[in-house]
């Protein structure tokens, strides 16, 4: 039987795995990337205020205001899918994803079919 601690260093090991996948990598160094960038994170907190605005703008029910808020929103929001960093980070995002969805879903297969032969 397993103790608390084989367990523990059993993910341990498995998270260091992970970590060291290539595709893990790649998407790591590329969010790095994301964040040291000026130009995005001027961009983002340009976009978060417009944001606020626009939701300010909908709440006292300022229709006019509030489509021309909507609009630069939409502008912001294209300059920066525009980056090429951006989208790069967006395609390691999700192939990053996947892999973890592909390793949850073979642990948990794995941990079905262990259960299933330990009741026949």
């Amino acid at each position: 039987m397993s103790t608390r601690e084989d367990v523990l260093q059993a993910a341990r090991a498995l998270q260091t795995s992970i970590q060291n996948l290539e595709t893990i990598q790649h998407y790591r160094q590329v969010e790095a990337q994301i964040h040291q960038n000026e130009h995005i994170a001027t961009q983002m907190q340009s976009l978060k205020q417009q944001q606020k605005q626009s939701v300010n703008l909908q709440n006292y029910n300022k229709p006019i205001a509030y489509e021309r808020s909507e609009e630069a929103i939409q502008s912001i929001q294209t300059q920066i899918d525009d980056i090429p960093i951006v989208s790069e980070f967006r395609q390691a995002q999700a192939q990053a994803n996947d892999t973890l969805h592909f390793m949850i879903e073979t642990l948990a297969e794995g941990v079905g079919l262990q259960i299933d032969d330990t009741n026949e």
